[in-house]
């Protein structure tokens, strides 16, 4: 059992908390219950497990799936989850390397780890695979993670400086742009679609926006100047998906 937060160990795994490390070493962090079950029915490879010693239910679990797991004190525990009052576990989970297949992306350029988490869980629910573009965050920090809430293993997570040429780049404005309703006939069906996702506060880079093949808005009213970044994109993606669905899903990945 690791009793103190200045353990070694404890200090190693810690260091996963940035990005700087956490590529070299092919490794992250993730806490909490949910997360480690999403990563083991996924066939994620987890390398070892901390938990607290009370914490039965993660004892059972490491001892049916054959994973180290090693018992700590609640201070031990705390340096390395992410959260103000953890209750664990925490994982070492090796980064999966699932390879995109082609399909409609969301193409991230977000730095705020709450809003990439959305997007990426979004993807995983039509879908999609992932992109992330210029200036985004790392996909696996330990808080992208938590708010992708297991998103992250049912989709594919690459980088990407540019959007494939035979893509359709589509993209939101707040004004301006073709309605969301209405968009439907100015999509090609015959290509891949590529949703790329800006900041809230400056949009999409300047070099990436003259990329778009086609900009649409989303109809609001009661004065509201625009959404979030994450819930707009979600939106987006929901009704690209429809459209995609409703029109016998033309597109091939071959």
């Amino acid at each position: 059992m690791i009793l103190s937060r200045r353990n070694r160990r404890i200090a190693e795994l810690a260091r996963l908390q940035r990005a700087r490390h956490r590529k070299p070493a092919g490794n992250t962090l993730l806490e909490g219950p949910h997360l480690l079950s999403e990563a083991l029915a996924s066939g994620a490879e987890v390398l070892e497990v901390l938990a607290l010693p009370e914490d039965a239910a993660t004892q059972r679990l490491c001892e049916e799936r054959g994973i180290p797991l090693t018992a700590v004190t609640g201070q031990a525990l705390a340096r390395i989850a992410g959260t103000k009052t953890p209750r664990g576990p925490v994982a070492v989970l090796s980064i999966p390397r699932k390879r995109p297949e082609g399909g409609d992306t969301v193409w991230l350029m977000v730095s705020e780890p709450g809003n990439a988490g959305t997007l990426i869980r979004t993807a995983a629910a039509f879908g999609w695979d992932v992109a992330t573009g210029p200036g985004t965050v790392d996909p696996w920090a330990p808080k992208v993670l938590r708010a992708g809430a297991g998103g992250h293993f049912r989709v594919a997570i690459a980088e990407a400086e540019e959007a494939p040429s035979e893509a359709m780049v589509v993209a939101a404005t707040p004004r301006g742009g073709v309605s969301l309703a209405d968009i439907g006939p100015f999509l090609d069906h015959s290509r891949q679609w590529w949703l790329v996702v800006g900041e809230e506060s400056r949009g999409i880079p300047a070099q990436h926006a003259g990329r778009v093949d086609l900009w649409c808005s989303i109809p609001m009213s009661g004065g509201v100047e625009s959404l979030n970044a994450a819930t707009a994109g979600a939106i987006i993606c929901h009704r690209l998906s429809e459209l995609r669905a409703c029109a016998g899903n033309r597109f091939s990945r071959t």
